[in-house]
């Protein structure tokens, strides 16, 4: 009986120690569709978009380009977050000329260029405190 305590106390202490990130995201352009979030932990993950962690985002409370979403149960560490505007639900990025034609955003870091950014553009250090990102998304 006491190792069943025991066990349980250590299993409500892991979560406890989990961190709330909550993100602000700005110049969504439009109700339509949903925001697609992956949670990234290293570079090569992102690159095989191998998320850790996988949150769908529905725009019913979207207010002048606005929404607040929070993400719950990550421990302290490094991570990167990367957003989808999915406006067609098929899950995938839809491309008009070989360019993006929905919207997309990373954690804390406004991708201005053409191709790709990398996760070292857009990790952060998630510590022992709750933390807040902004995701401001682009569309080209």
């Amino acid at each position: 009986m006491k190792s069943i305590f025991i066990i349980i106390l250590i299993s409500v202490t892991a979560i406890v120690k989990a961190q709330t990130i909550t993100i602000e995201f700005t110049n969504v352009r439009s109700s339509k569709g949903q925001l697609l979030l992956g949670v990234y932990d290293n570079g090569e993950d992102y690159k095989e978009k191998i998320a850790i962690k996988k949150q769908t985002v529905y725009k019913v409370n979207l207010k002048e380009g606005k929404l607040t979403t929070t993400i719950t149960g990550l421990k302290p560490g490094t991570y990167g977050i990367a957003l989808l505007d999915d406006e067609d639900y098929d899950r995938k990025m839809a491309f008009r000329f070989f360019l993006p034609h929905e919207g997309f955003a990373f954690s804390d870091y406004y991708h201005s260029g053409f191709t790709r950014p990398v996760y070292d553009d857009f990790k952060f250090v998630l510590g022992k405190e709750d933390k807040k990102i902004v995701m401001k998304l682009r569309y080209l």
